[in-house]
């Protein structure tokens, strides 16, 4: 690896970019999750990224279940080395590279995201041409147990630069509709994600997060919106017993710090 320090977003989402066009020239269904699609994703995002001088880190990918193999072969081919204990601990369901010379590291998962909270992405992958649909890029921040600084300014920037409609409209809004209906078929994940979003509007209130006043007042707003649109939704036979035990049982999956950080 390079001493010279992790790579910076920019040059992560450059080499996102190159990854997806390879991968498309291939027909291999290949999306960007993390950090870097939210970079990636739109413009507005990304300069509000990097107005908070939002740190990279690597770069996730998630790949439809039948490209894993073709995906991997890509990768090797561009120089990039797996982590040979990983593949073995995770039987195929997740892989990770790292590229000698760039630094750069690559995370990818295999048609679903299994962290504190499980997203899968099975029918999503045609929904945005780069990366994983608007509302799932947001749902990966706020389903952390552990909300962390740079989960926090993620979810804020993604909701400060994209609107939260009731339901499907254009690959640039939050679809609340799925977002609620997928939470109020599990208790456990509706109680992260609504916790979390408590922390974004308590960081917005005491302005403690590093973005303009237009940007974190229009996030605040619209955490309120996706809140109320998720206690709104009907909830599940199964989120209705599983509420009535409450924090008495864990709700989450413990994930080590290697996997939970992306």
């Amino acid at each position: 690896m390079s001493g010279a320090g992790p790579p910076a977003l920019p040059e992560l989402s450059r080499e996102a970019s190159e990854l997806l066009a390879e991968a498309r020239n291939e027909q291999i269904t290949v999306r960007v999750v993390g950090s870097t699609a939210i970079h990636l994703h739109c413009a507005p995002a990304a300069a509000a990224m990097e107005r908070a001088q939002r740190s990279g880190k690597d770069i996730d990918l998630i790949v439809r279940g039948g490209d894993r193999k073709r995906l991997r072969e890509m990768i090797e081919r561009r120089g990039y080395e797996i982590d040979r204990d990983l593949l073995v601990a995770m039987e195929g369901a997740r892989f990770s590279f790292a590229h000698p010379s760039s630094a750069i590291e690559l995370d990818v998962f295999v048609d679903r995201m299994e962290f504190c909270h499980t997203i899968d992405l099975t029918r999503r992958f045609e929904l945005h041409p780069h990366t994983i649909p608007v509302e799932d890029l947001l749902l990966a921040k706020l389903q952390v147990h552990d909300f962390t600084r740079n989960d926090l300014l993620d979810a804020i920037v993604l909701l400060g630069t994209h609107p939260v409609l009731p339901g499907p409209s254009e690959a640039e809004e939050i679809d609340a509709g799925y977002i609620a209906a997928l939470l109020a078929r599990d208790w456990g994940f509706h109680h992260t994600v609504t916790a979390n979003l408590v922390l974004v509007e308590e960081t917005l209130a005491a302005a403690k997060a590093p973005l303009e006043p237009e940007l974190s007042a229009t996030a605040a707003e619209r955490a309120r919106v996706l809140t109320q649109a998720i206690e709104n939704a009907e909830k599940s036979r199964g989120w209705r017993l599983r509420a009535r035990i409450g924090e008495r049982m864990q709700w989450w999956e413990d994930v080590d710090e290697r996997v939970s950080t992306y």
